[in-house]
């Protein structure tokens, strides 16, 4: 069935199975096992005069970085409460002071906290109520006594050389730039600094210095360099203005959240991801993915969520868009994904965050609700509204009361009244027991409390179609503990309530010494060994590869000559591979890869050219000094069939001055030989400008014994005990 069919099939596009939340305001999940994806739309109209839509920072009234539900929580008050939500713009993960601060544009409440990017889209909403998804140019001026006109490059970022930046109350309590600059402490303003606007102060203090108080009621400027000469004729007392200019002029901006790339333009499909300077592989490659996109005053929120391989296996740019296009959406955009994916629906995360937990992201976007509360339960709704049940299995199922604003409303659950549809029991604390069936059944459940009455879509199953382990695949060292999670799903990948106690646990081989508890927590045994863990429900059964104590055989240890070379792309980047003494260790050599990886926008990568034979493997592994700056650090093998392929080694090198060993299992359909070309760093956010250098050493396999033949420099090494490490 193709994506439109399904929609149509599923009643996505006339609003079909969607659960109010709020006055105009619905969501809904869907499972669909094409992709495998879950897909969390809150649809939201705007003109809806209940409702509140808020751009939201990481640090409430400033500028940090704190999970969604969190940062929705420091919005609300006794006459504002959280609707829904979704994480917002990019930020970078690494980068000492400025990992709080949105990469985009943002305002809040009108006022101006972040420049945009000039070529990146941006969602906004005026003063007069409209919303609109487009890019713009804002570019404020400073202006003095005798004439002074200079371009403010930064707001709230800390300026490069010959660049004025300002520091507003929404950036913290000092600003924090990374060299002693001039800084310009402006007092009294006459408002907060707005995209369009002007204000006006009066310099009370000036100093060289690296930070400086940022007043409450005030601001700072820091000039650096060829700014700080040019500003030279300012004095205490002077006064100054700050006139921001605005292209297009659209009207007054009371929100902006950037992200990007636009998804569609006049309800058609329009990734744009070369013009908005983001990598090939960042919109053809599936990842999580979080988007807004806007039909006749609605706006759509989705996420989509993602690497969780037999759950949801996020989307493509291109699949994504086609997603809002069904979705009727005449523009659309995406925002921030990967691990910052993240739906929050009445105070609840609704979606299965990548990382396992939701991320500490820096600002996002909020529905909030300001109808006050009746007490007067007008409604009732059933929690979950719909799910899929094993045979025999237990469903707890919540009322919830609701006022017309859809308020919750404390009810006695003594007073509801079940009807179970025939497909089990509920007993009076509304726990739902499935009968025995021999087939899918179908049907629903209907709680009534007085007048009121409310219905769930419940399924019974046999046995699940899926059953999945995560992880699906690790490495660890002997008598290590893995507690593994298992997820059931019907035929149309929705997930089913499974009670632990029907989930049946073994560790294969059985004579291996390993042991796995009844809630999937495996203690490897003291021994090298080879393990499949395997969870059973209903006959149904998944499972996960282990590997114990086995990557001991050290290939490449970089204690004699050889010969290893630098590659990057683009060509041309700057940077070296050199072998060196161990920074940590005495008497220890290794290879420091230098990079810079600062030049361009696109994806670029610095690689150390290795090109070493590896013994018929399925892991390799190695130990990495980082440098803390964050790059994405992956490496490349050729296989028998002379394929090349990537292999992920830590998403993130956010690891500095100390080693660590990191490790990944090589695809199950390589065929040996295999060839290690190269071990290299890579960079897709254009707004990221990495340069540093990391340290490699003790390259390893999973092999009892090392080729004998290996390339020049991977002669006998020695093992990671004499080395003494």
């Amino acid at each position: 069935m193709g994506l439109l069919a399904f929609l149509a099939f599923a009643g996505l596009a006339a609003g079909q199975d969607a659960v109010p939340i709020a006055p105009g305001t619905t969501h809904r999940q869907l499972f669909r096992p094409e992709g495998p994806w879950v897909i969390n739309i809150v649809e939201s109209e705007l003109a809806q005069p209940l409702l509140e839509l808020h751009s939201v920072l990481g640090g409430g009234e400033k500028v940090g970085r704190s999970p969604l539900l969190e940062m929705l929580g420091t919005r609300a008050s006794n006459g504002r409460v959280p609707v829904a939500g979704v994480n917002g713009d990019f930020f970078a993960m690494t980068g000492g002071n400025y990992t709080t601060v949105p990469l985009g544009f943002h305002v809040d409440n009108g006022e101006l906290v972040t420049l945009p990017d000039p070529s990146r889209s941006v969602f906004s909403r005026l003063a007069d109520g409209s919303a609109q998804i487009g890019v713009f140019k804002v570019n404020p001026w400073l202006m003095g006594p005798n004439d002074l006109l200079y371009p403010i490059s930064a707001v709230n970022r800390p300026p490069e050389h010959g660049e004025l930046a300002l520091f507003t109350a929404k950036f913290g309590k000092q600003t924090r730039v990374y060299r002693p600059v001039t800084h310009f402490v402006l007092s009294g303003l006459s408002g907060p600094v707005k995209p369009g606007g002007e204000v006006t102060g009066r310099i009370a203090a000036m100093a060289v210095t690296e930070q400086t108080e940022i007043p409450a009621e005030g601001a700072v400027l820091a000039a650096n360099g060829v700014a700080g000469y040019a500003l030279r004729g300012l004095k205490v007392g002077d006064e100054v203005r700050i006139r921001t200019l605005m292209s297009p002029q659209v009207g007054e901006v009371r929100l902006a959240i950037g992200g990007g790339p636009r998804l569609v333009r006049d309800g058609r499909i329009s990734v744009e991801n070369r013009g908005e300077r983001f990598a090939a592989s960042f919109a053809s490659r599936r990842h999580p993915r979080t988007g807004l996109g806007l039909r006749d005053g609605t706006l759509v929120l989705v996420t989509v969520d993602g690497r969780q391989p037999g759950y949801s296996d996020g989307m493509t740019l291109p699949e994504f868009a086609q997603l809002f296009v069904d979705l009727g959406c005449k523009e659309a955009m995406n925002l921030d994904g990967g691990g910052s994916t993240t739906m929050v629906v009445r105070n609840q995360v609704v979606n299965s965050p990548s990382d396992g937990a939701p991320r500490r992201v820096a600002n996002g976007l909020g529905l909030f609700s300001t109808a006050p509360p009746t007490g007067e339960a007008v409604r009732i709704a059933i929690e979950p509204a719909e799910a899929t049940v094993l045979s025999g299995g237990k469903l707890p199922l919540v009322v919830r009361g609701l006022d017309e604003y859809y308020n919750p409303v404390p009810l006695d659950p003594r007073q509801v009244r079940w009807d179970s549809g025939g497909l089990g029991a509920i007993d009076e604390q509304g726990n739902f027991v499935a009968a025995s069936v021999s087939l899918p059944t179908a049907g629903m459940i209907i709680a009534r409390h007085g007048s009121m009455m409310a219905s769930t879509v419940v399924c019974v199953v046999p046995a699940p179609t899926r059953v999945s382990l995560t992880p699906g695949r690790v490495t660890l060292a002997p008598t290590a503990t893995q507690q593994f999670a298992v997820r059931a799903q019907d035929a149309d990948n929705r997930p089913i309530q499974v009670p632990p106690e029907r989930v049946v646990w073994r560790c294969e081989p059985a004579e291996s010494g390993a042991t796995i508890s009844p809630q999937g927590l495996l203690k490897a045994p003291p021994h090298q060994a080879e393990l499949v863990v395997r969870a059973s429900i209903a006959g149904v059964s998944g499972e996960a590869r282990v590997l114990v104590g086995v990557v001991t055989s050290v290939i490449l240890d970089f204690e004699r000559p050889g010969e290893w070379g630098f590659a990057s792309v683009p060509s041309g980047l700057a940077g070296e591979v050199s072998v060196v003494a161990d920074p940590l260790k005495k008497g220890n050599r290794c290879l420091r890869l230098k990079y810079d990886l600062s030049q361009g926008g696109g994806t670029r990568a610095a690689e150390a050219v290795l090109n070493l034979a590896l013994p018929e493997t399925r892991t390799i592994s190695l130990r990495v000094m980082g440098d803390g700056q964050g790059c994405w650090l992956r490496a490349r093998v050729r296989d028998g069939g002379d394929r090349s392929f990537p292999v992920d080694l830590a998403p993130r090198v956010d690891w500095s001055r100390q080693w660590r060993t990191v490790s990944a299992w090589l695809p199950e359909d390589a065929i040996p030989p295999f060839m290690l070309e190269s071990v290299y760093l890579t960079e897709y956010h254009a707004d990221r400008k990495p340069v540093g250098e990391i340290h490699l050493d003790d390259i390893g396999a999973d092999a009892t014994a090392v080729q004998a033949a290996s390339p020049p420099g991977a002669g006998a090494s020695a093992s990671q005990e004499e080395k003494g490490l």
